[in-house]
């Protein structure tokens, strides 16, 4: 790691490591695993089951091979974490997926849920949808170019 400076930056000619960040992942609680996984897998998405166990019905949610999140049996959560024991299935909140295209997922999506807002265009130039999911989830779809092109797109 590079020398820090009195102010905590890298001393001049240094180069500064940089550390990587994991983003947020998504952890939804479910009531029944494997209608959540054909729900999703309607909509394009790809599920790996590998970790899921007796006990621990955990599974990971992947977008075009990409990590997006996990789905978790509700019941296994609230024994993982007894503190979520009383907390209803769903959040105040909503979730957002980025994609390449746009009009295939919404066409996709459409096929098999309502859409209950969009398409449509913000003021920032942001191209989005949203549906909710069989639990309740709010899953907010936005366009990865009109984002990038968009007052957000250093989020991008």
């Amino acid at each position: 790691m590079a020398e820090q400076g009195s102010d905590g930056g890298a001393v001049a000619g240094e180069k500064a490591e940089v550390e990587q960040v994991m983003p947020f992942a998504p952890c939804m609680s479910v009531r029944d695993t494997a209608a959540s996984i054909a729900f999703y897998k309607k909509l394009g998405f790809d599920v790996d089951s590998s970790a899921a166990r007796p006990g621990d019905d955990i599974h990971m949610l992947l977008y075009r091979g990409e990590f997006c999140g996990m789905l978790y049996s509700n019941d296994d959560l609230r024994n993982w974490l007894p503190i979520l024991a009383d907390e209803p299935i769903g959040m105040a909140g909503m979730l957002y997926l980025g994609v390449d295209d746009f009009e295939g997922v919404h066409a996709r999506v459409t096929e098999h849920t309502q859409i209950i807002k969009g398409p449509l265009t913000d003021h920032t130039g942001q191209r989005v949808f949203y549906f909710r999911d069989i639990d309740g989830y709010v899953i907010g779809v936005n366009d990865n170019a009109a984002l990038a092109a968009s007052d957000f797109g250093t989020y991008a």
